[in-house]
Order: C-alpha cells, then sequence, then structure tokens
C-alpha cells in the first residue's frame, strides 16, 4: 500500500511538471506552416534587407526537393547536373507583447543555412565562417539520418521586436550535383526561467568555441610568421648574392655604357648645333618674310589711297567708271586678308606673344593689338601711321589709351614693355 501510495504520488508529480512545462512555452511557429520561398535563380547578396521587393511562392513546410517528407516541391533550375546553390524563404509574424524570457529555434536544414531577422544575420548552420556570397558553400554534407535532424538553438528575449517581424532564410547546397534540399522551421517561446540558463550555456559553448578557434588561429599565425621569417631570411641571403652579382655586372655595363653616351653626347651636340643654326636660318628667312610682307602692305595700301585721290580729282565725262574704280579701291583698303597674313606670319616668329599679351590684358581690342604688333615690329610712329591709313597724332593717342588699358604708370615705355613680353 505504502509503494503504491508513492506510485500515485510519483504520477501526479510528473503530471504537474508536463502541464508545468506545457504552459511554459508557446509554438509560434511551426513545422507545416506556410512560408514564402523563391526558386527562380540567385537573388542580389542584399535581397534579406528589402525582402519585400521580391515576387515570393507560397508553401507548407518541410520544403525542397529530392525528400519523402517534402510537402512542398521546389525547383532546382534547369539543369538536374548543375542545381542552383541557394534557395530562399522568408515568414512574417507578430509579437503581440513580449513577456518571453527566450526563443527557442529548430532548424531542418540539408546542407547549410543563414538565418535572418528583420534583416540581421542571427546565426549559421553548418556554414563557413566568412562573408556570405551567393557562392559561399557549407561545411559538411548532410546525409543519412542526419536529415532528419533538427538543430536547436536558443536566444534572449532581444532578438525580436514587439509586432511585425520577418524571419529570412537562405539554405545552401555543398555541391550542385546534391541529390536533395530540405528546409523547415519552428519557434518557441518561453516563459520559465529554464531556457535562460539553457541561453547562457549556449552563450558560454559559442564563446567556448571562440576561443579554441582564436587559439587556433593564434598557433596557425605563429607558425605561419615562423615559417615567413625562415623563408624571409633565405630570401634575403639569395637577394644578397644576386646584389652582388648584379652591382658587379652593372659596374663592368656601366663603364660600357659611360663611353657609348660619351660618343652619343658629342655626336648629339653637334646635331643640336647644326639644328639650331637651321632653325636660326629659318627664323632670319621669317623675319624677312615679314619685313617684305610689311614692306607690301605699306606700298600697297598707300598707293591706293594716293590712286583714289586722284580720281577724285579727275575730270571726265564717263564718271560711272571713275566711281567704280574708286569702289574697288575703298574695298581693296578694307579688305583684312593683308592683315591676316601678317598676323599669321608674326605669330609663327613670336610664337605665344598674342596668348600672354590677351591672357594679360583681355580688354584690348583688335585695333589695339595691330599697334602692339607694329611696336613689336619696332617700326616707327610714321610707318605706323601710313599703314593704317591714319594721322601719325592719332597713332599716339592710340598708343596712350593702350596704356592706361593695360593700367600702365606714366613712367613705363610702352614699347619696352611690349617688347620685353
Amino acid at each position: 500500500m505504502k509503494c503504491m501510495g508513492l506510485l500515485k504520488l510519483s504520477f501526479l508529480l510528473y503530471i504537474f511538471v508536463s502541464a508545468s512545462l506545457i504552459q511554459s512555452q508557446e509554438i509560434i511557429i511551426k513545422t507545416g506552416d506556410s512560408w514564402q520561398y523563391y526558386d527562380q535563380g540567385y537573388l542580389d547578396e542584399e535581397w534579406m534587407k528589402h525582402p519585400e521587393k521580391i515576387t515570393w511562392k507560397q508553401g507548407f513546410t518541410p520544403i525542397g526537393y529530392g525528400d519523402d517528407k517534402i510537402i512542398t516541391k521546389i525547383s532546382y533550375g534547369d539543369d538536374p547536373e548543375n542545381k542552383e546553390l541557394v534557395k530562399y524563404f522568408k515568414k512574417e509574424f507578430t509579437i503581440k507583447k513580449n513577456d518571453f524570457l527566450g526563443y527557442e529555434i529548430r532548424l531542418l536544414r540539408d546542407d547549410g543555412a543563414v538565418i535572418y531577422v528583420n534583416g540581421k544575420e542571427l546565426f549559421r548552420s553548418n556554414m563557413q565562417e566568412a562573408v556570405i556570397t551567393n557562392n559561399s558553400i557549407p561545411k559538411n554534407t548532410i546525409d543519412g539520418n542526419d536529415e532528419d535532424t533538427y538543430h536547436i538553438n536558443v536566444f534572449d528575449n532581444t532578438i525580436f521586436n514587439e509586432g511585425k517581424n520577418i524571419i529570412t532564410v537562405a539554405v545552401y547546397q555543398i555541391r550542385p550535383t546534391s541529390s536533395d534540399c530540405i528546409f523547415s522551421f519552428e519557434l518557441l517561446g518561453h516563459d520559465s526561467n529554464e531556457i535562460l540558463s539553457k541561453v547562457i550555456r549556449n552563450k558560454e559553448n559559442i564563446n567556448k568555441d571562440l576561443k579554441y578557434q582564436i587559439k587556433d588561429l593564434n598557433n596557425k599565425f605563429d607558425f605561419e610568421k615562423a615559417n615567413s621569417q625562415i623563408k624571409i631570411l633565405e630570401f634575403s641571403n639569395y637577394n644578397l648574392k644576386l646584389f652582388l652579382f648584379i652591382i658587379s655586372a652593372l659596374f663592368i655595363l656601366s663603364l660600357i655604357i659611360f663611353y657609348f653616351l660619351l660618343d652619343n653626347v658629342k655626336k648629339s651636340k653637334k646635331q643640336s648645333d647644326n639644328l639650331l643654326e637651321e632653325k636660326n636660318k629659318q627664323c632670319s628667312e621669317k623675319d624677312k618674310e615679314m619685313v617684305y610682307i610689311s614692306s607690301k602692305l605699306l606700298t600697297n595700301k598707300q598707293y591706293f589711297k594716293e590712286i583714289k585721290a586722284d580720281l577724285k580729282g579727275l575730270k571726265t565725262e564717263d564718271k560711272a567708271i571713275v566711281k567704280n574704280i574708286i569702289s574697288d579701291i575703298d574695298i581693296l583698303l578694307k579688305t583684312e586678308e593683308d592683315w591676316n597674313i601678317l598676323k599669321k606670319h608674326f605669330k609663327a616668329v613670336y610664337s605665344g606673344f598674342y596668348d600672354r599679351l590677351l591672357e594679360k590684358h583681355p580688354q584690348l581690342s583688335e585695333s589695339d593689338l595691330r599697334h602692339c604688333m607694329f611696336i613689336k615690329l619696332h617700326m616707327q610712329t610714321k610707318e605706323i601711321a601710313k599703314i593704317l591709313l591714319i594721322d601719325p597724332r592719332s597713332v599716339q593717342t592710340t598708343r596712350y589709351r593702350i596704356k592706361k588699358k593695360m593700367n600702365l604708370d606714366e613712367e613705363t615705355d610702352l614699347r619696352e614693355y611690349l617688347l620685353n613680353l
């Protein structure tokens, strides 16, 4: 009787504990729930931040292909020997009031997966610790009984927002010839203190793994550092020998090159002297051509002006002929062709003079520039007056106006200023 009483007490205690455990957790997402998925190729690497911009399909978990447990079958692409390596999943849910102390995530994946909450990565399962791209591959192949295993992770209650939340998952295959792809997901909310212990243990395990990884990386770094130092010493020794050989070879080569360079310098100097002499001759020829053009311009213009004056005083009955001749002379006197030729040759002889003058004094007119050109050619006032068909006093007035435009003081001689420009 006493044993029977103990058995009853134990059974009641078991029922009470079981009921407490059931009441202390809530299933938020379960296997068989509806998920959205994308199976039409690869998305860009920021897809989880803007899932609303993607055209999703709808299905119930488990979702995938190549396995009997699959409820919703998805596409793996056009080529069974070159399947797409990534499939994408999304689910929106609402937490009305975040009274849970922690959350338990149960994940079924084949082969690896990366889970994001509200656009940020929460954790990885069977994935390399590297930047995730469309070319990322899982650590290990999942087959046999492992394909039915739900992998459990626990977190504190800060991972979700109160209200609307979005979970996005990318499932990766280890190779394009993989026979199957499986995804299912469960989310449980816990309000018992036991979940906090699990969260702490989970974080301790993560920290322990991190310490092992850091220690392993340090050991690898120390080994690679020592190996690198040995290689550096060997390389330095080789470089020293090579350096001495190169220095010796360069010294001998430099003596040979110096001899040829010295000979080439002498030849180049002689060629440069000849070229300079030829250039000076060309410049002299251009100067002569300028003098010729200026003389021709002076003679022709003045000559036609005098003819015009004579024609006006000519007494004849056929005044129309005289008028036509005077008109032709006026056209000839107004033509700019001679000026353009003179300007062209002037620029060839005094390269850059016009540009520097306009750069320093952009306010100068075309008439002012012509006066400056004649001054640069060492022409006197009377010569300039004859070419421009104006009075010598007008030439002096123009010079005074040019000095004012240039903001030159009275002590500065315009001729000296232009000759030195």
